[in-house]
């Protein structure tokens, strides 16, 4: 009988698949979760959903309710670790209390980054990161309210949409220009146009330089002069690891792990937004705060705590929003400059993009506009696998659902027949 102590310091997605990675190998193992919030296991991914009445509150943690129960893991709430100490195998609370390990995964996510903004104090803008995030926010919108997000990524977008479809004037402001990390310019364009079409505001080019309350408005100065007042300012403009404590873990902007998502030290691992794990196409290590990539990270970690042996191939960017009308996702390499080493094939027409960057014989990259059939993770799949694939581009990109698929079959039965 296994009676292995692993302690999952975090309760999002990653530690969420760590757990369940180490209860499939181990239907004995102790599995404690330890959430410094006072609540259930929740993904901060579906937050926005909440606004525009897409999700309830209750439904938000069912899923996490119904985990541990059916999973017996035990939950520890309330409670914040501030210290690793691996010469005794145990961690320390804030209150002093220490806790005994066998195995111990730091899946702590990541906090909110806030760039500075003269006179701005801290109670005078919100970030949405927690359910307590949500909570702050959702009190101050019992009538229309002008709303800025300061953000130009995935997060920024989502809480506008939700927030136009609540019935709030959005004005979004962007250092450069919206989601340019994620998608093509025309994509982009799109999501720009059913923003303002669905009453929002965005502009680029632009940062907040200061701010000056007055009575119930926070006015905003711009750096290009212009003045904007509004009741409420969220900022979205990145995160930071949540680290703990000494640096006894190397840091790469996060916690440095190896490829079985291992630290430096002994029986202790990380994953998710506190983890700076190898990337895919150069090794470099690197945090990804990317929902796919945690759960996939978790779920190795768990799988290696519990003694087997996975290794974790490197972090692909993955970025799916859907946003009005229009549906976008882009895999890994999404963009390429003259004299570069990759190859572009693409199509559009009637609303719909599919781009398809090259090395070689591999696809390394994909991007989507308005390709409702097409599952991402397919792609993600020949990505990964490196399936080559460059001998069917013009049929990926005439029947990308169906021939994507059948190279993922393919594969999978070479792979089977192999083993």
């Amino acid at each position: 009988m296994d009676k292995c102590k692993h302690l999952i310091i975090g309760a999002g997605p990653a530690a969420l698949a760590a757990a369940q990675a180490i209860r499939n190998i181990s239907k004995t193992a102790e599995i404690t979760l330890i959430n410094r919030e006072e609540l259930p296991p929740y993904s901060p991914t579906v937050l926005p959903y909440l606004f525009s009445g897409e999700l309830t509150e209750s439904g938000l943690f069912k899923k996490g309710n119904e985990f541990i129960k059916n999973m017996k893991i035990n939950l520890v709430r309330g409670k914040e670790v501030v210290e690793v100490l691996p010469e005794t195998n145990e961690i320390e609370y804030k209150s002093g209390e220490r806790e005994t390990y066998d195995k111990l995964l730091i899946a702590t996510g990541a906090s909110p980054k806030v760039p500075p903004v003269k006179n701005l104090e801290s109670d005078q803008y919100y970030t949405f990161r927690t359910y307590s995030d949500f909570q702050r926010f959702s009190r101050t919108l019992n009538t229309k309210q002008e709303i800025a997000i300061y953000g130009a990524g995935l997060v920024a977008v989502e809480l506008a949409e939700k927030l136009c479809l609540a019935g709030h004037s959005v004005t979004i402001i962007v250092r450069s220009s919206l989601l340019r990390k994620y998608f093509s310019s025309n994509s982009v364009k799109t999501v720009e146009q059913l923003l303002v079409k669905n009453g929002a505001k965005v502009i680029t080019k632009n940062t907040i330089v200061s701010a000056k309350k007055t009575n119930d408005k926070l006015e905003l100065l711009l750096s290009d002069g212009e003045k904007l007042t509004v009741n409420r300012l969220i900022i979205a403009t990145g995160v930071n690891p949540n680290k703990i404590g000494s640096n006894l873990i190397p840091s790469e902007n996060g916690l440095k792990v190896g490829i079985n998502m291992e630290t430096n030290l002994p029986n202790i691992y990380a994953a998710g937004d506190v983890a700076a794990a190898p990337s895919f196409f150069d090794k470099k290590n690197a945090p990804c705060p990317i929902l796919p990539e945690a759960v996939l990270q978790g779920r190795i970690a768990g799988a290696n705590m519990a003694g087997e042996e996975l290794e974790y191939k490197g972090w692909i960017p993955c970025n799916y929003l859907r946003c009005f009308e229009a549906d976008l996702f882009s895999i890994g390499i999404n963009g390429i400059e003259s004299g570069s080493e990759y190859n572009l094939i693409e199509k559009e027409e009637q609303g719909k993009l599919i781009r398809l960057f090259f090395k070689n014989d591999y696809l390394v990259g994909a991007e989507g506009l308005n390709q409702k059939y097409i599952h991402p993770g397919v792609f993600l799949y020949l990505v990964r696998e490196q399936v080559p694939a460059w001998k069917y581009k013009e049929l990926l990109l005439s029947k990308p659902r169906e021939t994507a698929c059948w190279l993922m079959m393919q594969h999978r039965k070479i792979k089977e027949f192999e083993c």
